[in-house]
């Protein structure tokens, strides 16, 4: 039985498509069969990959009708695209009947949950095996984990991730204060992953960090690893 990994943030603008692809091309990397899926009918995560959704058929027919519809966008590794994020309430059982035919299917299913409020989200929360958090590190991101942490989905919570990290005096600050906060908790706060052009350069031609025999990326490569070994050896 596979394991739903949901990378949310209710904040945008924290890098969750970019930490969701890096971490399934990981796990795909590894030898483990991996899905992606993402609740934003853009479709970013698809894009950073280097992949296109002419529109038609996704998720939403998969949930309705059983029809399978993805994209073998990389060794061990599918992409299921979503046409729209609008699924009624009636279809609610159906959503996890869903997922629950992905686990038989996958060994990690990575769902890079959008900061929106809608019935997909709300199912996909309930059966999640585990919550990634993206943040930023600055006074609105630390105090919305906080507030995240204390609400039903904290429980879920393994991994906070400080994305686009600049090593500011403010930033490690911040970054002290959380440690304190996640002390003894259960929960890891991962070493940051830093702001990078690397990165960018990488999304830009639509592939993913381990896609580059740049020196320069190997330490973003290390960060991601032990995110993965942190999903892998929970």
């Amino acid at each position: 039985m596979g394991k739903i990994i949901t990378i949310k943030n209710n904040k945008g603008g924290v890098g969750k498509s970019t930490l969701s692809k890096n971490i399934a091309h990981g796990l795909a990397m590894l030898d483990f069969k991996t899905a992606l899926i993402t609740s934003d009918a853009q479709n970013d995560s698809l894009i950073l990959l280097g992949g296109w959704f002419e529109g038609g058929k996704g998720f939403k027919s998969f949930v309705q009708n059983g029809e399978e519809i993805k994209i073998k966008i990389r060794e061990n590794l599918d992409y299921f695209p979503v046409e729209t994020d609008i699924f009624g309430i009636n279809l609610k059982s159906k959503i996890r009947n869903a997922f629950n035919s992905l686990k038989d299917n996958y060994d990690f299913i990575i769902v890079d949950c959008a900061p929106v409020f809608n019935v997909l989200n709300d199912i996909i929360l309930e059966i999640t095996d585990e919550i990634i958090v993206p943040i930023k590190l600055d006074k609105l991101s630390t105090a919305g984990i906080t507030r995240l942490i204390e609400k039903a989905e904290g429980n879920k919570i393994t991994q906070i991730v400080p994305n686009l990290y600049r090593n500011t005096k403010i930033s490690r600050e911040y970054f002290q204060n959380l440690s304190n906060f996640f002390n003894d908790t259960g929960v890891t706060l991962t070493n940051p992953i830093p702001e990078s052009v690397i990165e960018e350069q990488l999304s830009e031609k639509g592939k993913t960090i381990w896609e580059t025999q740049s020196k320069k990326a190997e330490e973003l490569q290390s960060l991601y690893g032990e995110i993965i070994g942190g999903i892998i050896n929970d």
